[in-house]
C-alpha cells in the first residue's frame, strides 16, 4: 500500500473490524457487531482495487464471523479460526492498491 493516507484509512477500518470480532468472540452485541464487520468489509473492498483473493478472504472472514455470532460455539477453536481468517484477510491487503481513492 503505497499511499500513506490510503494505508491509514485501511488500517482504521481494520481496527474497527478487529474490535467487532473481539466483541463477537465474547458475545457482546453480536448482531450489531456482525453488521459492523460486514459494513467495514464492504468499505475495504471499496477502497482497494478489485482483487479476487481479497474478495475471497473477505467472504471467508464474514462467513466465520457469522458462524461464531450465530452459534453456541465461541470456544478456543472458533476463536482461533476467526483470528486466522482475520490475519489472512489482513495479509491479502498488504499488496492492495487504491481503487480511485483520494
Amino acid at each position: 500500500m503505497a499511499d500513506r493516507s490510503f494505508s491509514s484509512a485501511v488500517e482504521e477500518v481494520l481496527g474497527v473490524i478487529e474490535r467487532a470480532l473481539d466483541n463477537i468472540r465474547t458475545g457482546k452485541g453480536v448482531e450489531s457487531e456482525l453488521h459492523t464487520v460486514r459494513a467495514c468489509l464492504l468499505e475495504v473492498l471499496d477502497l482497494v482495487e478489485r482483487d479476487p483473493g481479497i474478495e475471497a478472504a473477505s467472504d471467508d472472514l464474514y462467513s466465520v464471523a457469522r458462524n461464531v455470532a450465530g452459534g453456541p460455539d465461541r470456544g478456543p477453536r472458533m476463536s482461533r479460526l476467526l483470528s486466522e481468517e482475520f490475519l489472512r484477510f489482513r495479509a491479502r491487503l498488504d499488496t492492495a492498491q487504491p481503487s480511485g481513492w483520494h
